[in-house]
C-alpha cells in the first residue's frame, strides 16, 4: 500500500525551480506597474503614472531575463510598461516578442491590435484581433476578438464585415451596453457607410438608449 502510494507520487512531476522563479518575478513586476498607476480622481480626467516606478519595474524585468531565463509574460509587463510612458515603439517591439515565446498570450496578441488600430494599420490589426478572437473562444471573455474585429471593419466602413463580426460577438456573450458613449462609436454612427447596420442591430440586440449616446 505505502508503496504504490510512493511510486504514485513519484510520478506526479515536480514543480519546475525555473518557473517557479519566473512566475515570482513576473508578479512582482506587475505588482510594481499596478502600484505605479493612479485612477483618475474626477470625470474626465486621465490615468497617471509614477515614471520612475514603471522604469525600475521594466529594468528589474529586463535584468531578470538577462541573468536568469528570457519569458513571454515579462516581455509583455515591459511592453505594457513603454506603452504606459508613452513609447509605442518600445511598447510593439516588446508585445511582439512576447507572441513569440508565448504564442497563446491573447493579452499581448489583444495589446498588439490595439497600437496597430491605433495607427491604422488595419490588416495587421484585423491578424492580431483574429489571433485573439481564436484564443479566447473557450473563455468568459470569448466576445472580445470578434468585438474588436468589428472595430476594425467599422474603421474601414466595411458593414457587411462589421455585421458579421458583431454578430459573433454578440453569439458569445457581447452587449452593446459596453459602448454606450464611446468616442469612437460615435465616430462610427456618424459614418452613412456604418449608420444603417449600427442603427439595426442596436434596435434588434439593444435599445435607443444606447443610440441617443452615439449621437
Amino acid at each position: 500500500m505505502f508503496w504504490s502510494v510512493g511510486l504514485a507520487l513519484a510520478e506526479i512531476p515536480l514543480p519546475s525551480w525555473r518557473e517557479e522563479l519566473i512566475r515570482a518575478e513576473w508578479a512582482a513586476v506587475n505588482a510594481a506597474i499596478e502600484h505605479a498607476c493612479a485612477p483618475p480622481r474626477f470625470i474626465g480626467q486621465a490615468w497617471t503614472w509614477d515614471e520612475g516606478v514603471v522604469h525600475a519595474a521594466i529594468d528589474r524585468a529586463a535584468a531578470f531575463q538577462s541573468q536568469v531565463a528570457e519569458d513571454g509574460g515579462l516581455e509583455y509587463l515591459i511592453g505594457l510598461g513603454w506603452r504606459y510612458l508613452g513609447d509605442e515603439g518600445k511598447a510593439e517591439s516588446h508585445y511582439r516578442r512576447a507572441t513569440v515565446l508565448r504564442p497563446d498570450d491573447y493579452g499581448a496578441w489583444n495589446d498588439l491590435g490595439d497600437l496597430y488600430l491605433a495607427d491604422g494599420r488595419w490588416k495587421e490589426a484585423e491578424d492580431a484581433y483574429t489571433r485573439v478572437s481564436a484564443l479566447v473562444a473557450d473563455t468568459p471573455q470569448a466576445w472580445i476578438g470578434p468585438w474588436r474585429l468589428a472595430e476594425v471593419a467599422a474603421h474601414q466602413g466595411d458593414s457587411v464585415a462589421f455585421e458579421a463580426h458583431i454578430r459573433e460577438a454578440l453569439r458569445r456573450g457581447f452587449t452593446f451596453q459596453l459602448i454606450v458613449g464611446l468616442p469612437n462609436w460615435k465616430t462610427f454612427y456618424a459614418d452613412p457607410r456604418m449608420r444603417d447596420s449600427i442603427e439595426k442591430l442596436v434596435t434588434v440586440y439593444g435599445d435607443r438608449r444606447i443610440l441617443d449616446s452615439l449621437r
